[in-house]
C-alpha cells in the first residue's frame, strides 16, 4: 500500500509540477486550473492505494479578513487547503522557496515566506504583510512550526499571538487527524482524514487565554 501510493503520488506530482510551467506567466484564475489537478491527483492516490477518504466539517466560508490556524501533521493539508480555499497565502520558511519548480509557484501565489534568521526584522513583515493580504485573501499558519505526529501536542510558536494581535482580526482555528493516516514516515494507513473548521477567536484575548484556546481548538481530533 505504501510503496504503491508513494510511487502514484511522487510521480504523478513531478509531471503536474513541470505541466504547471506552462501556467507560471497567468493569472490565479487560470493557475487554479494546475492546482486542481494536482489535488485531485493526491486524493485519488489516497483512495486508490490506501482507501483513505476525506471529511470536512462546518466549513463556513469565512474566507478574506480572517486569519486560519491549522494543525500540521501531514503533507496532506499543506497540498489540500490550496483546493479548499480560494488564493490563500500561506506563512511558510524562505526555504521552501529554493526548492527547484515548487518554490518558483509559492513565489507566484505570493506566499509569506518567514527569515528565521532575521529575527524581529521578520516578524515585522510576516505581521505586515499577514494585515495586508487578509483584508482579501485567506492567511493561512500552521502555529505549530512544523509537522508533528499524530497525538502530540506541542506548545504554539508566539508569533502566532503577535500576528493575532497586530492584524486585530478573528483567528479561524483548524482541527485535523491527517497524521493519523499518512504520517510524517510515510506509514499510511486507511481511513477517514477529517478537517473541522472551530468557532473564530475574536480579537481582545489576551496572550495565555488565546494560546490556550488555539491549542485546544486545533487538537480536538488528535487523540
Amino acid at each position: 500500500m505504501k510503496i504503491r501510493f508513494l510511487i502514484l503520488f511522487y510521480f504523478s506530482s513531478a509531471l503536474i509540477l513541470i505541466f504547471s510551467v506552462f501556467g507560471i506567466f497567468s493569472s490565479y484564475k487560470k493557475f487554479r486550473f494546475f492546482i486542481k489537478i494536482f489535488t485531485n491527483s493526491m486524493l485519488m492516490s489516497l483512495k486508490v492505494c490506501c482507501n483513505i477518504k476525506v471529511e470536512v466539517k462546518n466549513n463556513q466560508n469565512y474566507d478574506n479578513g480572517y486569519l486560519y490556524a491549522s494543525k500540521h501533521q501531514s503533507i496532506f493539508e499543506t497540498i489540500y487547503f490550496n483546493s479548499l480555499f480560494y488564493n490563500p497565502s500561506y506563512i511558510l520558511k524562505k526555504e521552501l522557496l529554493s526548492i527547484p519548480l515548487f518554490g518558483m509557484y509559492l513565489k507566484k501565489l505570493d506566499m509569506i515566506a518567514i527569515d528565521r534568521s532575521q529575527g524581529i526584522k521578520s516578524i515585522k513583515y510576516v505581521n505586515e504583510e499577514t494585515k495586508r493580504l487578509s483584508e482579501f485573501r485567506p492567511v493561512i499558519i500552521f502555529p505549530e512550526g512544523t509537522r508533528t505526529e499524530f497525538g502530540v501536542q506541542p506548545d504554539l510558536k508566539p508569533g502566532i499571538y503577535s500576528i493575532y494581535k497586530n492584524s486585530n482580526k478573528p483567528v479561524v482555528p483548524i482541527a485535523i487527524n491527517s497524521g493519523k493516516f499518512w504520517p510524517k514516515n510515510n506509514k499510511m494507513k486507511s481511513g477517514k482524514i477529517i478537517i473541522e473548521f472551530k468557532d473564530p477567536i475574536q480579537p481582545g484575548l489576551s496572550k495565555e487565554d488565546f494560546l490556550k484556546k488555539l491549542k485546544s481548538d486545533i487538537n480536538s481530533l488528535n487523540h
